[in-house]
């Protein structure tokens, strides 16, 4: 375990080198990356450090043979002998990625992706076989939320007897969506925002010719975002422009008839996105109003918003208030649990912004 390698998370990966180093360490493991922090990059590291023997194996830890992976694949993609392969591609010329980058890059189109029950029966063919090396074996399942109930129950049996030297690292955006019984065989780690100092010093290091200081306070600690703004591949750099033009259709909304339709033809375009897209938008319109309400309460000092469109959030502040925050962060978390269990998109941002409209131009007084 290289802990370089490691971009911040102090508070944990002492901890987790030295119940490597004493031989302690939990067979079952999962680490929550709420949004991007470089989770996988820090799985990839325990496995480095657990996969340890000697000088015998000197090749790229991807290529370990006692290393496997397990992560969504996608009903609109079929699936071939290569995907292995091609995601290994992708993680390493991704080192921090997301879901929306590895969707995009395997060429999924509208479908969300899950680890499937087959995947679960590799793992559980592959583990009961002796280590190629003589020492441990380790799985990494990326993206562990997407399991359905079958998958989780066949994974479950496994965790509940593993192997003896075999590990399992369980990478998650949100353990709410983790089987209890599973969470309850495992040990957690939750990792943190990387700080600003960090980070920066990170995109110093490695790219040249880009704004260091703009991508690093937008990117909020998440690797993988700052990724995206780099290689502007990702939406999420759009994402201000997008809660903005709705935001500015629901204050027009009360006095012009045109602006509903406006609110309409918004929801139309935002619900021909990919699901995930959808998601990632609704996760930044979070952000965006608790950033509001830090400004509302005279709390600038602790905001970590950066606007890339000179859009300014002091402005906002008078409309989001006492009266509306708890509906308005209420009619985002449902917008996006209706978005995770395929309802039809342009319905749930129509309801979005009308009821936004309506929450928006509530008083305080």
């Amino acid at each position: 375990m290289d802990l370089d390698r490691i971009l911040g998370q102090e508070h944990i990966k002492e901890k987790i080198y030295t119940s490597i180093k004493k031989k302690n360490y939990p067979q079952s493991k999962i680490i929550i990356d709420k949004d991007g922090y470089g989770g996988l990059n820090f799985a990839i590291e325990i496995a480095r450090g657990l996969l340890k023997n000697g000088d015998s194996y000197l090749g790229d830890i991807l290529n370990h043979p006692d290393l496997y992976f397990s992560f969504p694949t996608f009903a609109s993609v079929k699936e071939n002998e290569n995907i292995y392969s091609e995601w290994l591609s992708f993680i390493k010329e991704y080192p921090f990625s997301d879901f929306q980058k590895w969707s995009n890059f395997i060429g999924n189109s509208s479908s969300q992706g899950s680890i499937k029950v087959s995947e679960i029966d590799k793992v559980q063919k592959k583990a009961i076989l002796k280590p190629f090396l003589g020492g441990n074996k380790v799985f990494i399942f990326w993206g562990a939320e997407t399991m359905k109930p079958q998958s989780s129950n066949k994974l479950l049996k496994i965790l509940e007897e593993p192997p003896s030297d075999t590990y399992f690292i369980l990478i998650t955006q949100n353990i709410q969506e983790i089987l209890p019984t599973i969470i309850s065989r495992c040990q957690i780690s939750t990792l943190s925002p990387v700080s600003y100092k960090v980070h920066k010093a990170y995109l110093e290091n490695s790219f040249e010719g880009i704004d260091y200081e703009l991508i690093t306070s937008s990117s909020r600690g998440s690797l993988s975002r700052s990724m995206n703004y780099i290689l502007e591949e990702a939406s999420s750099i759009s994402h201000e422009q997008t809660f903005v033009e709705c935001l500015r259709f629901a204050f027009l909304a009360k006095k012009s008839k045109k602006a509903v339709l406006d609110l309409t033809k918004w929801a139309e375009k935002v619900s021909s996105n990919s699901r995930e897209q959808q998601k990632e938008f609704l996760g930044y319109c979070s952000y965006l109003v608790r950033e509001v309400m830090l400004v509302s309460y005279k709390s600038s000092n602790l905001t970590s918003f950066f606007s890339n469109s000179g859009f300014q959030i002091e402005k906002l502040s008078p409309f989001i208030h006492s009266k509306n925050v708890q509906e308005i962060i209420r009619l985002i978390e449902d917008s996006h649990y209706s978005i995770t269990r395929n309802v039809n998109s342009k319905i749930v941002f129509t309801c979005f912004a009308i009821s936004l409209t309506k929450l928006i131009n509530l008083t305080e007084d």
